[in-house]
């Protein structure tokens, strides 16, 4: 996990400071909110799968024996900046535009055989996914508009986009030569992403600085459903040396639901 540098947008949001508007929060007002995410993943195993082939019997060439295969991606959390912003449309309501920057989610692709007198795990480190997720919201704070707390519920559609510059390999092995001497690394197999649209709910809270203050503090909790596109094939896994399976490929849709916990700064412009 890591995290990412907050300075640009807290610097945008800096910039943006204008002359001073009243504190009410009324149509005809919008918010900029700018800070840092933590985006987590409901279920840590984003995608599974499990079937049965035949593989040629180890201690009988002739013969083949059915090994269960399971495999599973897991993914880990990380922190990422956000930027929003909130219009008014009228008191109480408002329309909210919400970007989180690409938070880089640690991934393992594990794969495990099990069948007469086999038990066998292998797991393999990804690269990071790349996650950036963009939503629209419809949000509605039911305290009065002269309130300087102001809580807020909001229900909209995200769109989740795990970056996709290149086909990316499932495995980076180690390449051993006839003497047992490491000779270099080879990329195996290749692993693609889609996008996906989903719905998304929020729950969150504005505090200005003061009664009459246009700054704010934000925090908020957001819930999304997102089910992205995983393409993987590779040839020839060897989970030991008289266990090779020939292909692997797997074209499904991944679990990747998630909580997006965010903490910020605003600033408040009434027209």
């Amino acid at each position: 996990m890591r995290t990412k540098s907050l300075l640009l947008p807290l610097a945008i949001a800096a910039a943006s400071a204008t002359s001073p508007a009243i504190a009410d929060f009324t149509g005809g007002d919008f918010i900029l909110r700018v800070g840092g995410s933590y985006v987590d993943a409901d279920s840590t195993s984003v995608f599974s799968n499990r079937n049965v082939i035949d593989i040629v019997d180890p201690d009988d060439p002739d013969s083949t024996i059915p090994v269960e295969i399971r495999e599973r991606i897991t993914v880990d959390s990380d922190s990422s900046w956000f930027i929003n912003g909130t219009f008014f449309v009228a008191d109480h309501w408002a329309v909210e535009l919400y970007h989180m920057n690409q938070a880089d989610m640690d991934a393992d692709y594990t794969i495990t055989a099990t069948g007469e007198d086999i038990d066998i795990r292998r797991r393999d480190r990804l690269r990071g996914f790349d996650t950036s997720v963009t939503s629209l919201f419809a949000n509605w704070y039911p305290v009065c508009v002269e309130s300087w707390v102001q809580p807020y519920f909001g229900l909209g559609v995200n769109y989740t986009d795990i970056k996709q510059d290149y086909l990316r390999p499932v495995f980076i092995e180690d390449v051993i030569n006839d003497n047992g001497q490491f000779v270099g690394r080879a990329d195996r197999g290749l692993m693609t992403f889609g996008s996906s649209w989903g719905w998304t709910a929020q729950v969150g809270i504005d505090i200005e600085f003061g009664r009459d203050a246009n700054w704010l503090f934000n925090a908020s909790a957001m819930w999304v459903d997102a089910d992205p596109e995983l393409e993987l094939g590779v040839d020839n896994i060897a989970l030991r040396n008289d266990i090779v399976f020939d292909t692997i490929r797997i074209r499904e849709d991944m679990d990747y639901d998630s909580w997006i916990f965010n903490l910020g700064v605003g600033y408040k412009f009434s027209f």
